[in-house]
C-alpha cells in the first residue's frame, strides 16, 4: 500500500484507545461498509461492553457479524438491520441499547451516482444524519463522530454538498451531554467503489485502464488509517471540531494507474493501454483539505490536524426544515436552493438540476 500512497502509512503507537473504548456501548452505522466494518474490527480489539452494528445491507452486515464472532468470541456484537432515514428505527436503537459512543459511517458516497440521485443523497446523508444527531442528543450519548469527506470542502457535487451539510448539522448541535465532531477523509484505498479495485480488474482483463483526466489529483489513505483516525479523533475531541489526517502530497491518478500496472509486472501504454474518459458530473480536478475560512491547529498527534471554522448560520435549522419538505415533495429547484443557502459557493451541475430525469448512462459518464 505504501507503494501506492507515496508515503509511509500513519501509525499511532502507544495509543490510549483502550481506556476510551473499553467497557462502553458503541454504535457504528454503516457497519457493513468498508470503513464501518473496519471500525468494528478495531473497536472489538479494545473490549467494548457491547458493539451495535447498524446497516440496511443485510448481507454485508451478516458477513461482518460472522467475521467478528469468529475473531472475537467474547465480543457482544449486536447486528441491527435498518436505515438511518427511518426515525422510528433510529429511536428504537437508542431506546434499547443506549449507546455512549456513535460512529456514523453510513452514507451514499459515489459522486457521479449521487449527481443523478439528488433526493436520495439528501435523504440519507443529510436527513439521516439529522435523525441520528437528534437521537444522540435526546438520549445523552457521550460522543457522536461523523465520518465525512474532503469532498465536503468547497463542494462541486451533490455528495460533497450533502456531507458538508452533515458536518454543519454536527457543528450546530447545542452543547450538552453529547460531543459532536467530524472527521474528513481523502479517498480510501481498497474501499468499495474506489479506483484501486477498478484498476485491478481492468489490469487483470488486459486493459485498457481508464483515468478520467491526466491532471486529476486526490489525497489517499488506507482503510486501517481511516478507521484509526476516527477513533483517535473521538478520544481527543471536545466538540465542534473537524479532524483530518496529514496525508502528504496529493497523488496524481494517472501516476497511480501507471504504478499499479508496473507493480503487476506490466508496462503502461505498451502491455496495458491507458485511456482518458473525461471528468464526470460532480467531480473536481483537485480536492482540498480545508476551506479558506477554517483555521488549522495541531493536535497531540503529529499526523492529525484539526480545523475550526465559523459557526453555522442561525437560520440553518429553518433551512433544513425547508430542505426536508422540498425533498419530500421532489422539488429539485428548492432542494438545490436550500443546499446553496447552507453551503455558500456550491454550484450544482446540470445533471443534479435535472435530478432523477437524467439518463443513467450520461450521469455515470458511460
Amino acid at each position: 500500500m505504501e507503494d501506492l500512497l507515496g508515503r509511509p502509512q500513519a501509525r499511532w503507537e502507544g495509543s490510549g484507545l483502550e481506556g476510551h473504548l473499553s467497557g462502553r456501548t458503541i454504535l457504528v452505522t454503516g457497519a457493513g461498509g468498508s470503513i464501518g466494518s473496519e471500525l468494528c474490527r478495531q473497536i472489538a480489539r479494545h473490549r467494548p461492553r457491547a458493539l451495535i452494528g447498524f446497516d440496511q445491507a443485510e448481507t454485508a452486515l451478516y458477513q461482518v457479524e460472522k467475521e467478528l464472532r469468529d475473531r472475537f468470541p467474547a465480543l457482544d456484537f449486536l447486528p441491527a438491520v435498518g436505515s438511518i432515514q427511518n426515525r422510528r428505527r433510529v429511536e428504537e436503537l437508542f431506546q434499547e441499547h443506549g449507546p455512549q459512543s456513535v460512529y456514523h459511517a453510513a452514507a451514499y458516497k459515489h459522486v457521479p451516482l449521487m449527481e443523478a440521485h439528488l433526493f436520495e443523497a439528501v435523504e440519507n446523508n443529510v436527513l439521516g444524519t439529522r435523525n441520528l444527531t437528534r437521537a444522540a442528543s435526546e438520549h445523552e450519548a457521550e460522543e457522536f463522530v461523523l465520518v465525512s469527506s474532503d469532498k465536503a470542502v468547497c463542494p462541486a457535487g451533490v455528495m460533497g454538498a450533502t456531507k458538508r451539510v452533515a458536518e454543519m448539522i454536527c457543528q450546530a448541535e447545542p452543547s450538552g451531554a453529547t460531543r459532536f465532531l467530524s472527521v474528513r477523509f481523502g479517498n480510501v484505498l481498497e474501499s468499495s467503489g474506489s479506483v484501486i479495485p477498478n484498476f485491478r480488474r481492468q489490469i487483470e482483463a488486459g486493459g485498457p485502464v481508464t483515468v478520467t483526466h491526466p491532471d486529476m489529483y486526490r489525497y489517499f489513505m488506507t482503510i486501517p488509517e481511516a478507521a484509526e483516525l476516527v477513533l483517535e479523533s473521538a478520544a481527543m475531541g471536545s466538540g465542534g471540531e473537524v479532524f483530518t489526517l496529514e496525508m502528504g502530497e496529493p497523488v496524481r491518478i494517472l501516476d497511480l494507474a501507471r504504478r499499479m500496472i508496473q507493480l503487476s509486472g506490466l508496462r503502461p501504454d505498451i502491455d496495458i493501454p491507458i485511456v482518458f474518459s473525461g471528468i464526470r458530473p460532480g467531480e473536481k480536478l483537485h480536492e482540498e483539505i480545508r476551506a479558506v475560512e477554517e483555521n488549522t491547529s495541531s493536535t497531540p498527534h503529529a499526523q492529525i490536524r484539526v480545523f475550526v471554522g465559523p459557526a453555522p448560520p442561525r437560520t440553518m435549522q429553518r433551512t433544513l426544515d425547508e430542505l426536508e419538505r422540498a425533498t419530500r415533495e421532489r422539488d429539485t429547484a428548492q432542494v438545490v436552493s436550500c443546499l446553496q443557502k447552507i453551503v455558500p459557493g456550491y454550484t450544482p451541475s446540470a445533471v443534479a438540476l435535472r435530478g432523477a430525469q437524467v439518463p443513467m448512462g450520461q450521469a455515470l459518464g458511460a
